[in-house]
């Protein structure tokens, strides 16, 4: 009779652990898809950007190609203006450089920056992970914990 009763209060702890590992597993879960879909939101963001960034390039390079065609209409027509249509190349030129290196230095950021978020990501859900196994190994080493107690936890949370 005692070994039955001992089965039952085994049993029973069992069952109270299994809802314990299954409160932490959802704790854990939300906050890894939070984690995600912050992630998400700031790489969306990131690309927006990006998007825009480029659009500005586009137009600047638009407009510097509009800039070179109407210097060369001025040079034929104007003969005297011939030095400061150098000039203004020279302006297009260093302007170029320049749109060049930030497109440069604006694709080395964004993937320097996508390349440490999905580093930190993975850093989170292996933490999460981490913290999870630890919860699990403290409750199963741990004296039985009532259903009051559980609901105490819940509450609290």
């Amino acid at each position: 009779m005692k070994s039955q009763q001992r089965i039952q209060e085994k049993q029973k702890k069992v069952r109270e652990l299994k809802q314990t590992v299954d409160i932490i597993k959802m704790r854990s879960q939300a906050a890894v898809d939070d984690s995600e879909r912050i992630f998400s939101e700031l790489i969306t963001s990131m690309e927006k950007k990006r998007s825009e960034v480029m659009e500005l390039i586009r137009t600047q390079e638009k407009a510097e190609n509009e800039l070179t065609e109407e210097q060369l209409k001025s040079r034929q027509r104007i003969q005297e203006k011939q030095k400061k249509v150098q000039e203004l190349k020279q302006t297009v030129d260093i302007i170029k450089i320049r749109s060049q290196a930030a497109v440069g230095d604006s694709e080395r950021i964004f993937t320097e920056l996508i390349s440490s978020m999905e580093k930190k990501r993975s850093e989170v859900k292996e933490l999460i992970r981490t913290q999870e196994k630890a919860e699990v190994t403290v409750l199963v080493n741990a004296k039985p914990v009532s259903p009051k107690q559980l609901w105490d936890w819940k509450v609290w949370d």
